[in-house]
């Protein structure tokens, strides 16, 4: 009886070490950001009076009007942010300064119709994360920590893959 007791405790020992190991030599950790907008309209189109194809690319106008970078990533800020968001901002920009560009626009009547209906942003939304290709990887809103914190893991994230 003993015996069969320890043979019980030594395969209820060995069942988690083996799944553990299994998913240690085969499994594979991966994390992707996939851009907003690849299969379904954003929501307030019908304001705007344009149409979308999609998968969802800022147009080539736009990206000219703007003068956006043509990098790997590019933020693109609206309004003047706070102080303090402005310094965690260049903290998680500043290591990887080569990969990603950073734009500010000036509030006018025509970045706020391009912030609508081109970024398709609503309040309290003002960053915006844009690939090389023209999609729109994420919004953030700079007032709150925790979109701060994704923007950062989404960019560590992003910059792994290119």
């Amino acid at each position: 009886m003993r015996f069969k007791k320890l043979i019980l405790l030594f395969l209820a020992l060995l069942f988690p070490i083996c799944i553990f190991l299994f998913l240690r030599i085969f499994g594979k950790n991966e994390f992707a950001v996939p851009p907003l907008y690849s299969d379904k309209y954003p929501e307030g189109m019908t304001d705007c009076g344009v149409t979308v194809v999609l998968p969802y690319r800022i147009p080539d106008s736009i990206q000219a009007f703007l003068s956006l970078p043509n990098q790997d990533l590019t933020l693109v800020r609206f309004e003047s942010l706070r102080e303090e968001t402005n310094i965690q901002l260049e903290k998680t920009v500043a290591a990887q300064r080569n990969e990603i560009a950073v734009v500010t626009l000036q509030n006018s009547d025509t970045i706020a119709r391009i912030r609508e209906c081109v970024f398709f942003l609503k309040e309290p939304y003002d960053l915006v994360l844009v690939d090389g290709k023209g999609t729109i990887k994420g919004q953030y809103a700079s007032g709150d920590r925790d979109e701060l914190d994704r923007l950062k893991m989404e960019l560590s994230i992003l910059l792994k893959e290119y």
